[in-house]
């Protein structure tokens, strides 16, 4: 009976906030509903959304459950954390130094903080809002280390310490772009130090307070309490478990907010509550050094949806997770936040816009398969492995075509080209493929024999390896055949050959070895040095 109750207090209270002002049709309503119906639940998280054109509110709606075991359902005015959504916030207060000329986007790090690295080539403003620093990211350096972030508590003078600690970059400065939160908290240590006022404080004077931004803060002290704010949640074997953010870092995320906060704040790109010039300067894309324009703007990023520019930024911190965009030409906003970290807000979020501005139809690319002798497909069958990154494609003959896993059969289009649900392959001979993906993005994969190492010639892995930039030993081994990685205090990984002297562990991250030690590499950390003792 109590859970029916609370059931009707969910349906009342969403329904009665989306039809208090101008909502939409009823079936727009139900179309919302019908995105969101795994949140329609008193067993389960939600979220709170908010949506508005030309800052009139359209649709406010809360799902599911804001505390699991108290029973407290989701509302609009509930607090949630916004993940990497709070970059813009972090973003733009750098901006508005750099407009009163407090600081350049060309400042290099070491005039600021004399001591921090200089990497032969100094890392600049501009390069931190874009992401293309090459700073690791000092969470994913300490998950190296044996210590994910939840797994102990970290504070501003720990990610500092990591960050410093570096002795290299993932890539020279401004040559490419790799995510890392890394670049956010020295920009809020830069906000902090250039304006003499802790980030709370400036976010709070120049930011939150002229948006009218009530209810948003900083999570810098995670045992602080904050009335009306979610318990996050993930799911471990089909069983939603809490999973809060026990840390004290910030400016990368950790911003707490709601979906009216978070709207208000989106209304800046119209009201020029910043000034047109930052407004300007934070969506810009980033430029390589190459020339080659990045969408990341700086603190969001730029796309577009069906013809129509999109303004956004997801967010996702522990079991919370959020999405926030702006789409100019339909003065359209969405904000959404959840505290379910099995969610995908950046595809809800994109179908509750849709609903609105409607979606363009797609059609895949038609691709009639041209016939090939089998013994010209033989040909092109074999061992393939990408000598920047050494990803593999074990190409097969099946059925009459070349199959490659996980993705199946590829159809032969003609012109040396093959297809699978977009992605084309592309023989340049049969010794070399590129491989083109829907998005764009190519890699080139070289033909070689598959790397198979004998017991004797594995043994010569084993033996203590250690990492001052990750402040971790670990040990390898030989374990049945196999050689096996060994983290205190209870940590294996399997190592599985792919190139000589080239392995992966079961996570996919990559390991090559020299005789001195291995340089790892995984998505934002690349050539972690491990030396041998």
């Amino acid at each position: 009976m109590k859970r029916l109750f609370i059931a009707l207090l969910i349906v009342q209270s969403s329904f009665f906030t989306a039809s208090a002002q101008n909502t939409p049709r009823p079936d727009t309503l139900s179309t919302i509903d019908r995105i969101f119906a795994a949140w329609q639940s008193t067993a389960a998280p939600g979220g709170a959304l908010r949506v508005s054109r030309a800052g009139e509110l359209l649709v406010e709606k809360a799902y599911g459950m804001a505390d699991l075991e108290r029973n407290v359902i989701n509302t609009p005015a509930t607090v949630f954390e916004s993940g990497s959504v709070a970059k813009q916030f972090t973003a733009a207060a750098a901006l508005l130094l750099v407009k009163e000329g407090k600081l350049g986007l060309d400042d290099n790090l070491c005039q600021h903080f004399p001591g921090f690295p200089d990497y032969g080539s100094g890392v600049t403003v501009e390069q931190l809002l874009h992401h293309t620093s090459g700073l690791r990211d000092w969470g994913v350096v300490a998950a190296i280390g044996g210590w994910p972030r939840g797994t102990r508590v970290y504070t501003p003078a720990h990610v500092r310490e990591i960050i410093w600690r570096q002795k290299r970059l993932n890539h020279e400065p401004g040559a490419q772009y790799i995510y890392s939160n890394s670049n956010y908290n020295m920009l809020g240590f830069l906000v902090e130090k250039v304006s003499g006022m802790s980030l709370q404080e400036f976010t709070e004077k120049y930011l939150f307070t002229p948006a009218g931004m009530t209810h948003t803060q900083w999570r810098d002290n995670y045992n602080e309490i904050v009335p009306n704010r979610a318990i996050a949640y993930g799911r471990e074997n089909g069983v939603f478990v809490q999973n809060m953010p026990f840390e004290h870092t910030f400016g990368h995320g950790a911003l707490l907010t709601t979906v009216e906060d978070l709207e208000k704040w989106n209304l800046r790109w119209k009201n020029q509550l910043l000034s047109k010039e930052v407004n300007d300067l934070q969506r810009q894309k980033g430029k390589l050094n190459n020339g080659k324009e990045v969408s990341y703007a700086r603190g969001v990023v730029i796309g577009n949806v069906n013809g129509v520019t999109q303004i956004s930024h997801s967010g996702a911190t522990a079991g919370y997770r959020a999405w926030l965009a702006y789409y100019p030409e339909k003065d359209l906003s969405v904000a959404l936040l959840s505290n379910d970290g099995s969610s995908a807000p950046e595809r809800l979020g994109v179908q509750v816009a849709e609903v609105f501005f409607g979606k363009k139809e797609t059609k895949d690319p038609d691709f009639p398969e041209v016939a090939l002798a089998t013994e010209v497909l033989r040909e092109k069958t074999g061992f393939f492995i990408n000598k920047t990154n050494y990803d593999t494609l074990d190409v097969v003959l099946r059925d009459g075509k070349l199959w490659i896993n996980p993705w199946g059969a590829f159809t032969y289009i003609g012109d040396n080209k093959f297809q699978h649900g977009g992605h084309i392959l592309t023989y340049a001979n049969p010794n070399q493929i590129t491989w083109k993906s829907p998005d764009g993005s190519s890699q080139t994969f070289d033909k070689t024999t598959p790397y198979r190492p004998n017991p004797t010639e594995l043994a010569a892995f084993a033996g203590i390896y250690s990492s001052d930039e990750a402040d971790v030993k670990v040990t390898l081994d030989l374990h049945k055949g196999r050689l096996r990685l060994f983290r205190a205090p209870n940590t294996y990984f399997q190592l599985t050959p792919v190139y000589p002297d080239v392995f992966k562990d079961e996570e996919g991250n990559t390991l090559v070895f020299s005789r001195v030690g291995y340089a790892f590499s995984t998505g934002r950390v690349l050539h972690l040095w491990f030396q041998k003792l």
